[in-house]
């Protein structure tokens, strides 16, 4: 049954074709800031540099400390911003330009350094690049929740977001392949990978100023005319309301399960990838992952209308439990795909996984817009900023959380990097059985969750009446 979901969208609702393409453009930059150099780090530092896998998961969650913090700041900073620029474009714009300067930089690192050396030029270089991240991304996100009040039309920004960013990500995986290929030329100091991620990040940082800056420059900020110029809320009174608020809770919730099984399995992927279904080939198994990546995006973006239709027929709550039903099926998968004999059959689970894969990235923020409408109706606050920080934070931290796992997992199963690619029988098979168990139990829980989400179409459409009523439409 539906949740009697359908409703025309008005016309002075709609987000004109310009600024959806300005703002979905700007998600380049997002992938290239936010996962660029997550992409090769453990190929390069584990697989050519020789740092236990443990480490990488230990410094994730120290970025992502960090990263909570100033991302509550800026979301606070971003609320209670007022310039003739609006709240959120003048970050966007100089978020863009500082992290495309400094993504680049992690790959100055010399391999002849002690491990200590590394880990500490990792801590500093990654903490500067999150700081800018969260410059450009918490106004980026609370931008998209403020530029239009109908449900439905929130959805659509965010599915003209996920096809263009999806031409990044279709990219992204071949990262690692390019950064392996010998044009770079090694020198005796630096192998020819370092010199591979060097230039593949200075191509990516061109590319992240120039997309990054484009919602700044021609997205409009909704609801900005509507707010009192000498009103400001107070950083603890930010968070605290944000985290009373009882959907975005529920939310938080399935995100944090969600996220911690997929970015446990990303770890355990890798390395399985390269030690059972490759046998030790580092240049198969990057070969792989780039048309996995491929392939994915493009099954990906077909998915879309089809979790859109979805979304707008039986509502997004049923919709993101669907989602995480498919997500279980594909990480159960993995335990047939990763084969020997059949190397390339291991992209076969992400390919199950990629219609998902998109469609859950477009429910979650318009599911995000909806709540923020809710927490008008109960306090009288506009807080995109806020809830976008307190997300944002939860996104990174269950991402670390995830990477930190999936180190000790792959720890724990008995992985040796001192012996190289090729690992025991044993160690195989306890990661085969990880990967197929861990993500899927995680899913589980998400999907349980996703049930009890408290805001249905009629309720979201309920909301917006009595705001109307309230304080006018827009």
């Amino acid at each position: 049954m539906s949740e009697q979901n359908e409703h025309a969208i008005a016309a002075e609702d709609r987000v004109p074709l310009k600024e959806k393409v300005a703002y979905g453009a700007g998600q380049v930059a997002g992938a290239f800031q936010g996962s660029l150099t997550e992409q090769l780090m453990q190929p390069i530092f584990v697989l050519s540099l020789g740092m236990p896998p443990a480490w990488i998961g230990i410094l994730s969650a120290i970025y992502r400390i960090w990263d909570g913090i100033t991302d509550v700041l800026m979301g606070w900073i971003s609320d209670n911003t007022r310039t003739r620029w609006g709240r959120r474009r003048p970050y966007i714009f100089l978020g863009a330009v500082l992290g495309g300067l400094w993504l680049p930089i992690v790959w100055l690192v010399n391999p002849e350094w002690s491990l200590t050396a590394m880990v500490a030029w990792l801590i500093f270089t990654q903490l500067v690049m999150f700081t800018f991240f969260t410059i450009w991304n918490i106004p980026y996100q609370s931008l998209m929740l403020e530029m239009t009040p109908d449900t439905h039309e929130r959805t659509n920004v965010a599915v003209a977001r996920q096809y263009l960013a999806a031409a990044v990500w279709g990219v992204m995986p071949w990262a690692w392949y390019v950064a392996e290929q010998p044009w770079f030329g090694a020198t005796e100091s630096r192998p020819s990978i370092l010199q591979g991620a060097l230039w593949v990040s200075v191509g990516a940082a061109v590319l992240t100023i120039i997309f990054g800056s484009l919602p700044a420059l021609f997205c409009r900020e909704r609801y900005y005319k509507t707010l009192k110029k000498d009103h400001r809320v107070s950083l603890w009174q930010n968070i605290k309301a944000t985290c009373e608020n009882r959907p975005f809770r529920n939310l938080l919730l399935v995100s944090i399960l969600f996220l911690l099984g997929m970015n446990a399995k990303i770890g355990l992927a890798l390395y399985l990838r390269v030690s059972y279904a490759c046998q030790g080939d580092k240049q198969l198994a990057a070969k792989l992952s780039g048309y996995e990546g491929t392939i994915t995006t493009i099954i990906a973006l077909l998915g879309i209308p089809l979790f859109q239709w979805l979304a707008r027929r039986y509502g997004k709550r049923r919709a993101m439990t669907w989602i995480m039903a498919v997500v279980f099926l594909s990480s159960i998968s993995t335990w047939f795909s990763y084969r020997p004999d059949m190397p390339y059959l291991s992209i076969m689970s992400g390919i199950l996984l990629a219609p998902t894969s998109s469609a859950i990235w477009v429910l979650i923020p318009s599911m995000s817009g909806d709540i923020v409408d809710h927490d008008e109706l109960e306090t009288g606050e506009r807080r995109e900023g806020a809830f976008a920080a307190v997300y944002s934070w939860v996104f990174k931290f269950a991402v670390s959380a995830g990477m930190a796992l999936s180190g000790a997992l792959v720890a724990w199963s008995g992985f040796d990097e001192t012996i190289g690619a090729v690992q025991s029988a044993e160690t195989i098979f306890w990661m085969r059985l990880l990967l197929a168990t861990f993500p899927a139990a995680c899913v589980i829980g998400a999907m349980v969750i996703s049930t009890r989400y408290p805001l249905d179409t009629k309720a979201i459409l309920a909301t917006r009446r009595s705001l109307e009523l309230r304080r006018g439409k827009l």
